[in-house]
Parts: structure tokens; C-alpha cells; sequence
């Protein structure tokens, strides 16, 4: 790029084709403003008269810039085309308009800035307890995904610019998915200036990612615990089909074989308990099959009816050969078993089932 001041500029022709930035200081006394590259190199100076200050000149192509006061350490951003600016320096504040990017800035900062004071206003308003928690949380989400979906255009219109890289700075609390979006958006994105910069960042959040995968892994491996297998076994379903516990743990993460009776009390008397852990837990890998220790199928079937049963699985087990093959002498009698075909817990309570759900899932 290429860059000449007012003072290396003779043609009036070449001044009017070029950059003019008016400047006024509101409250600052200051006698010189420097413009700045983004390398912190004084590139031009302007003598401060009556408040007022002035820069023209010619740049090839646009730049970011920044306009300093001497002795103050706060620099103020302009991207620099060839342009009329005009900017209003009020102590550390400054107020530009003027150039086609530098404008579509000012138009990002100011839907930004519209956004955080409507959070400010529902934060308000739940201090007030106008609102409640639940409206302030629903607020502040679809506020901050608004800003995220400008953030988001905006940078993409602007992949092909110098603009890109002074947005590039307000989405780094993005997460990895976020930048993909972007990189992926549209082939404008994929050639520019600015798929570099997201490169960099995919690949250091893609990194932190991996590793945390790599670290939860650890953790999931160090809690599994070597369990003996369960019995496999199958038997008559309520329609006659063959149902097998081998098909039933498939996609499951705990499976409850529940050995029970319509005659037995005790154990209908746990029922009511045990369809509040199913309907609790069913969505996150849960299920149950009983196996019947009856010996008349329409007793079981109307057990099972009156108890409100039909959720789960359900096994005739007239012969009793499953309860032999478990060693069940007694019921109620419960087997909880993994996802794998692992016993958890043989001869557990409804007590101890509803802790192990709680922790298994």
C-alpha cells in the first residue's frame, strides 16, 4: 500500500482524488495529532489550530489507521480510503463518519452497542422484578444470538476487506462450530484475507477440543468397572413373539430384569415406584423386562393390565427355568445389568435402584 500526506501533495487534482480527515477536539487541549499504522509508526502529523486539525492525502488502497493525540496514549481506528472523514475527539471518545468501510464500522458498533443496552434493560427490569429469571435467561439467549448472527454477516460480507480483520476481534468468544460456519459460509470466504485468520483459530480451538475429548475419554475409561456378565436368555412376550434380553439391551445404557408375580404382593406393591423411575429415566437409555413367575398366562396378562406394565418388556416364565438359571428363590428379586451385558447390581432394592439410575444416568 501506499501512502503520501498533505505535504508530499502539490496537484490540486491529486488532493481532491485523495483523503481528507477534519478533525476537531472538543475538550482535549492537545497541539499535534499523529496518524498511526497499525505498526505504531507515525505516518503523518497534524498541527492542532483553534481546536481543529486536518490530514489529506492519497492511499492506493484501504488501510486501518489511527488517529493519536501527542502525549496521549489513546488511539482512535479509522480505515482509511480515499475518502472525506470528518471526527469529533471528546477525551478518550471519538465520533468519525465518513468513508465507505469506516461507516459500515460505525453501523456494526452501533447495532452491537443497541443490543448490550436492551441486556442492560432486562437486567434492569429483573432487579426491578419486573420479569422473572426465566424471561431475563430467554432474553439475554436471543440477544446474544442476535449479535452473534450480525457478527456472523458481517463478517462475511466483508471477507474480501480490511474491514474482516478489525471484526475479527469481537467473535472470539465463538466456539469452533461458530468459525466453521463462517470459514464454510460462501467461496468469497473460503479465497480471502480472513480465511487465514479463521484457519488459525479452527485449527487452536480444533486442538482444545481434542484434548478435551482425549481427557473425558480418560475419565470415562478410569469409571468403568469390570462386571460379569449377565445371563443371556429369552422367553414368550405378551403376543406370543420370542423377545431376548441379548435384543433388548441394544441402545441401552441400564436395563432392570425384574423377577415378579401377579400373586405377589410385595411385589406390586414396588410397582407404583418403579413406573416413575421408567417414565423418569426411559429417555436416557432406561428399560425394564420382567420375567413372570406365574403359571396361568391370563393371571400375568391382567396383572401386568391392572398394574399399567405394558410400557416395558414382559417374559412367561411358566416353567421357572429363567429364575433357575439366576438363582432367584424368592420375589421380588431385581437384576440391573449395563448396556454391554454387565451386571450392575444383583438382588438390588427400589432404594438402591433409584441411586444407581440417578448416577448411571
Amino acid at each position: 500500500m501506499f501512502l503520501t500526506s498533505c505535504n508530499s501533495v502539490d496537484k490540486k487534482e491529486e488532493i481532491h482524488k485523495g483523503y481528507t480527515i477534519k478533525g476537531v477536539l472538543s475538550t482535549t487541549n492537545s497541539p499535534l495529532v499523529y496518524l498511526v499504522n497499525t505498526q505504531d509508526k507515525k505516518i503523518d502529523s497534524s498541527t492542532v489550530v483553534n481546536n481543529s486539525f486536518i490530514f489529506k492525502g492519497i492511499v492506493t488502497a484501504p488501510k486501518i489507521y489511527h488517529l493519536q493525540l501527542k502525549n496521549q496514549p489513546k488511539k482512535h481506528t479509522i480505515i482509511l480510503e480515499n475518502s472525506q472523514y470528518t471526527i469529533l475527539i471528546n477525551d478518550d471518545k471519538a465520533t468519525i463518519s465518513g468513508g465507505n468501510l469506516n461507516n459500515k464500522q460505525v453501523d456494526f458498533n452501533t447495532l452491537q452497542n443497541d443490543l448490550d443496552v436492551k441486556k442492560l434493560e432486562s437486567l434492569n427490569a429483573f432487579i426491578k422484578k419486573d420479569i422473572k429469571l426465566d424471561s431475563l435467561q430467554k432474553a439475554i439467549q436471543e440477544i446474544e444470538l442476535e449479535k452473534k448472527e450480525i457478527a456472523k454477516s458481517f463478517l462475511i460480507s466483508n471477507a474480501n476487506n480490511v474491514l474482516s480483520s478489525t471484526l475479527f476481534p469481537t467473535i472470539q468468544n465463538f466456539n469452533l462450530e461458530d468459525f466453521k460456519e463462517i470459514k464454510n459460509n460462501t467461496e468469497v470466504v473460503k479465497t480471502s484475507t480472513l480465511a487465514s485468520l479463521l484457519d488459525d483459530k479452527i485449527s487452536n480451538l480444533q486442538k482444545i477440543v481434542d484434548a478435551e475429548l482425549v481427557e473425558k475419554n480418560k475419565i470415562a475409561a478410569a469409571k468403568k468397572v469390570s462386571r460379569k456378565p449377565a445371563i443371556m436368555f429369552s422367553g414368550d412376550g405378551l403376543k406370543g413373539e420370542l423377545i431376548s434380553l441379548k435384543s433388548i439391551i441394544k441402545g441401552k445404557k441400564v436395563i432392570l430384569i425384574d423377577f415378579w408375580a401377579s400373586w405377589c404382593g410385595p411385589c406390586r406393591l414396588v410397582t407404583p415406584r418403579v413406573k416413575q423411575l421408567y417414565h423418569k429415566y426411559k429417555n436416557k437409555g432406561f428399560t425394564i423386562l420382567t420375567v413372570s413367575e406365574d403359571k396361568n398366562k391370563e393371571d400375568w396378562k391382567k396383572g401386568i393390565e391392572q398394574d399399567g406394565m405394558l410400557s416395558w418388556y414382559h417374559i412367561f416364565d411358566d416353567y421357572g427355568r429363567i429364575s433357575t438359571m439366576h438363582g432367584v428363590r424368592t420375589i421380588p428379586y431385581m437384576v440391573l445389568i449395563d448396556g454391554n451385558g454387565g451386571v450392575i447390581k444383583e438382588k438390588i432394592s427400589i432404594t438402591e435402584l433409584e441411586y444407581q439410575l440417578q448416577k448411571l444416568l
